[in-house]
């Protein structure tokens, strides 16, 4: 099914999408190649249908910026979870704050890589992809959401990105509040949009009055904002005050019930743990595999181990009398399965949220994504290098590779 939903208002328009998945179930029947392909579904992007009066979703988008951590820090200290759609170059150059996004409770969701529209991208999915990358090891219980960049969606580009395997995320995700920037004769604002307020040069409060008086006219919805803009942040924080005065509660986007619903309705027919070694890159006669209780994962062929280990595993190795043999960069399937050990790193390493890897000193052990193993052979001067395909890089050179604009 079409996990990019754009969901039918009205029950007539349910009933004809139940039609077209009938037809297209009899259609899969008939033909078995028919089961890949993408079903298109038109119709409204999500919003905040459903949502009570007096209740609204903050969301923020393009960022991390340069007072994100700030602005998560004041909303968690409110008891409010917004939803933050980052922009994957700017998660690269602010790698430590998806973490504190997470543990301050709120949601991180796709924003592409950058601001380009997706119609006019030569590759949308790659740009989708590399965002992805970033968060994914950040977003929990696969409430994967997407947005747009300037709200530009259509059938065409939900098409895109479902048949190139992000069927994991629901959207696109527009909003309620905060779209647009309607001025009054007298000069004051009925709505706002902070871009273009900041544009205008209005000032914050000014801005402030806009938002309030569409929110107080809607009394519900999903409200658009960006964490990029300083300004923003101070309204933010002059808004909260306001918003709990006139009694309005806060949901995160995936309580909004047409997202909640659409998140439910998802079948992408994957669990995590499939899904993501589809997504390792091995050498040839190799595959990602799943060991240990906790997610770890190595690349194994019917005998052997992919290398090199982690010196935990290495020393681990001596202890049982292995030897020089031990530095070797394959190992029996049976040792490195055992010697790896239970958790979801091998012995000797650690996970570091900021590398999505598992690391030991100055090192980073794979399995590494295929997107990540591009990188490398793009970057590298020798055509097929084996350092591409190597179990272990250094971490400065991981970084270089994901942070790359």
């Amino acid at each position: 099914m079409n996990i990019f939903l754009k969901l039918f208002p009205s029950k007539s328009s349910l009933l004809l999408l139940s039609f077209f998945l009938g037809m297209l179930s009899v259609a899969c029947e008939k033909n078995p190649s028919a089961s890949s392909q993408v079903l298109e579904v038109s119709g409204a992007k999500l919003n905040g249908n459903g949502l009570p009066y007096g209740t609204v979703s903050l969301t923020f988008d393009d960022g991390p910026g340069p007072r994100t951590l700030e602005l998560s820090r004041f909303l968690a200290s409110h008891g409010i979870r917004a939803t933050f759609f980052v922009q994957g170059r700017n998660v690269a150059r602010y790698p430590g704050i998806l973490w504190e996004l997470h543990h301050n409770g709120h949601l991180i969701a796709n924003h592409s890589y950058t601001p380009r529209r997706l119609s006019d991208s030569k590759d949308p999915a790659a740009e989708v992809r590399l965002t992805d990358e970033l968060i994914r090891k950040y977003v929990r219980n696969k409430n994967f959401l997407f947005r747009a960049p300037a709200d530009d969606w259509n059938s065409k580009i939900a098409n895109i990105l479902n048949s190139s395997g992000l069927t994991k995320y629901v959207g696109s995700v527009s909003w309620d509040i905060g779209g647009t920037r309607v001025a009054r004769s007298d000069g004051t604002l009925s709505a706002a949009a902070d871009w273009d307020c900041w544009l205008n040069q209005d000032s914050v409060d000014k801005c402030l009055e806009g938002y309030m008086n569409e929110t107080l006219e809607l009394s519900k919805g999903i409200v658009l904002m960006h964490d990029v803009h300083s300004s923003t942040i101070d309204m933010v924080k002059l808004m909260i005050p306001r918003l709990k005065s006139e009694g309005f509660i806060f949901a995160r986007a995936d309580e909004v019930p047409s997202i909640k619903d659409a998140l439910a309705r998802r079948s992408d027919g994957e669990d995590d743990i499939s899904v993501s070694l589809k997504e390792f890159s091995c050498p040839t006669g190799f595959s990602a595999t799943s060991v240990g209780l906790k997610g770890g994962v190595m690349c194994l062929s019917e005998k052997e181990a992919q290398g090199p280990f982690s010196q935990g595993m290495q020393d681990e190795c001596v202890k049982m009398g292995g030897g020089d043999a031990c530095k070797n960069s394959r190992w029996s399937r049976n040792l490195a399965v055992l010697l790896y050990g239970k958790d979801r790193c091998p012995v000797g390493g650690s996970f570091d949220a900021n590398y999505g890897g598992c690391i030991e000193g100055n090192n980073v052990f794979g399995p590494f994504t295929h997107e990540q193993v591009a990188r490398c052979l793009a970057a590298s001067t020798e055509p097929n290098s084996p350092i591409c395909m190597s179990n272990r890089w250094s971490r400065d050179f991981l970084a270089q590779l994901m942070f790359r604009l």
